[in-house]
């Protein structure tokens, strides 16, 4: 396992790169190439011993994009080349190589730095990542992650990727919220996907050396999908909110409607609103529900009505629960006391429904 901290200038002892330490003691051999005040920055594990090529490659990858180690390799047989350069104010790192791991921990972390978003995806290998969650990358998938937060990946098969870093003030000026997009990953294949996965794949350091627009154009245009993707995705969940709002509707509706069956399930209700049980449960969750509370609320709103109205005065109270759903009395007449505070025959009384006691007791006097 390789750890790396601190720039290119820090030592390298023995397995692990450390920080501050006197002078490099295995600095990394890097091409700069001047380009109209732009540079591209070439490493390559050919350059250095077996001994010290994931060493060499953890700093290769520190310097383009954030302190990070390498792992999972074996430094005999690994063999990995990076480039980097700048277009405009955006970052770009080309890597290719052999399967490994990298990670970004609390000592990488602790190293500090900027704060940057880096679009990370590979071209033609899946991959896997832990950022935020575990995620399981497609080639072309595109993951967004955030210098703030520990990070692993995890590639095994020979790769080539593009990492695209951004800073926050830079992301601040298209997307109002970064952190909205923070441990994204964007599929390949959807529709924003596609077009942002089509164009990073189009970018390398070599642009910054014969750039068909201006540098600023090249980075500008990654500004703009990320703007596009953003807003289409807080209009895509405004949509799910208001789709999950009707079915909040129609799943009570439908409790109401059928609350007096006695035997009334979360599958009879999921079955006539046309959705599964799973996803009745979630969208009353959503609203902090459940089945069974407003199963409950809607029969004894239909009880608290008979029991107020004239025109169920000759039926008996016990058959007044029956009819609104409850198959207890007893149940029945606990539920209307913690709603109303009264017993089912009290309310009757106190609203002139009920003139003798020939309610069935069981209902008024359980408790």
């Amino acid at each position: 396992m390789a750890v790396v901290s601190g720039p290119v200038a820090d030592a390298i002892l023995g397995n692990r790169v450390r920080p501050a330490a006197a002078p490099a003691a295995f600095p990394l051999e890097v091409c700069v190439l001047p380009v109209d005040n732009e540079a591209i920055q070439r490493w390559s594990t050919a350059e250095v011993p077996a001994s010290k090529r994931l060493d060499y490659f953890a700093a290769a990858l520190s310097e383009a994009v954030n302190p990070l180690g390498v792992c999972k390799a074996d430094p005999q047989t690994f063999h990995a080349d990076v480039s980097f350069a700048y277009l405009g104010e955006i970052g770009v790192t080309k890597t290719t190589g052999e399967a490994h791991g990298s990670f970004r921990g609390r000592a990488e972390l602790a190293l500090g730095g900027e704060h940057k978003f880096n679009l990370l995806m590979s071209l033609a290998s899946p991959w896997s990542a832990d950022h935020r969650g575990e995620l399981r990358m497609a080639p072309r998938d595109v993951l967004i992650m955030d210098s703030e937060f520990p990070a692993k990946t995890d590639v095994r098969t020979p790769f080539t990727a593009i990492n695209v870093s951004v800073s926050e003030p830079w992301l601040c000026r298209w997307v109002p919220d970064p952190h909205q997009l923070a441990a994204l990953r964007i599929p390949g294949d959807s529709p924003w996907g596609l077009t942002l996965s089509s164009y990073l794949s189009e970018l390398s350091p070599e642009l910054s050396a014969a750039p068909p627009l201006p540098l600023s154009v090249i980075a500008d245009q990654v500004g703009s999908l990320l703007a596009l993707m953003a807003s289409s995705m807080r209009d895509a969940a405004q949509v799910r909110t208001l789709a999950t709002r009707a079915l909040h509707e129609r799943i009570k509706d439908c409790i109401v409607q059928r609350c007096t069956e006695l035997h009334l399930t979360a599958a009879d209700v999921a079955a006539s609103t046309q959705v599964s049980v799973r996803t009745l449960h979630r969208t009353l969750a959503a609203a902090n529900e459940t089945f069974g509370g407003q199963l409950i609320q809607a029969r004894a709103d239909v009880a608290m009505r008979m029991l107020n109205s004239p025109l169920f005065r000759r039926v008996f109270t016990a058959e007044i629960g029956r009819r609104a759903g409850f198959l207890s009395p007893s149940h029945f007449a606990r539920v209307i006391r913690m709603r109303s505070g009264q017993t089912p025959r009290q309310l009757r009384l106190a609203s002139g429904t009920v003139q003798d006691k020939s309610s069935d007791p069981r209902a008024d006097e359980a408790h």
